[in-house]
């Protein structure tokens, strides 16, 4: 082979590598009555799909690849998993009021830690949570186990919050685990899931 020839095929082969790389690429899992899925575009855009007996879910969004081992997924268009109102009125007690973000009434669980770091948790909830104490955040659950982050309550006399929670999963610089030919995801209760989205 002259020196030419392989000076140009040394040059060629991180082109070729790299197109290999940045091709299309489904992953899914499928058992019965439930399929999930995700493809990656080259193009940095991902489509995620989720099908339960009862529920069907997708998302668009944009991905990364850091470390060669985590899988950053955001959607697009971002919005807010959760939105909270606070103030103070005259009551001893303290109200979480929670609806969707059309202002929707919902049944929900909602978990109130204090400064302590105790948690308490309240289900089968709807509309309203009344009860006593001071907390220093919460987070919510709804009846499809989709979690809210965990809100940091701002107002030390603050005893009223106008909760508005969002029903549609939304990505937000989410971690999922990448290992190549198949991908560990994040559930909606943001723990990992026991099973793998394989490359088809």
């Amino acid at each position: 082979m002259s020196t030419v020839k392989y000076i140009l095929r040394l040059l060629l082969l991180p082109v070729f590598a790299y197109s290999q790389n940045t091709s299309d690429s489904l992953y899914s899992h499928k058992s019965l009555h439930y399929y999930e899925s995700i493809i990656l575009f080259k193009n940095g855009a991902f489509g995620y799909y989720q099908k339960t007996e009862f529920t069907k879910s997708e998302i668009k969004g944009n991905w990364q690849l850091r470390n060669d081992s985590v899988l950053v997924l955001d959607s697009r268009p971002q919005k807010p998993k959760i939105i909270v109102f606070e103030s103070y009125k005259k009551n001893r007690k303290t109200v979480f009021r929670v609806r969707n973000m059309k202002n929707n009434s919902i049944n929900y669980s909602i978990f109130l830690i204090t400064n302590k770091g105790d948690t308490t948790e309240y289900k089968n909830q709807f509309d309203k949570t009344i009860c006593e104490g001071e907390f220093s955040s919460f987070y919510i659950f709804d009846s499809k186990g989709l979690k809210s982050p965990t809100y940091e309550i701002q107002g030390a006399r603050a005893n009223y919050f106008d909760i508005r929670f969002e029903e549609h999963r939304v990505f937000e610089n989410e971690y999922w685990k990448y290992y190549g030919n198949y991908i560990v995801p994040l559930g909606v209760d943001n723990k990992y899931a026991n099973y793998k989205l394989v490359k088809q």
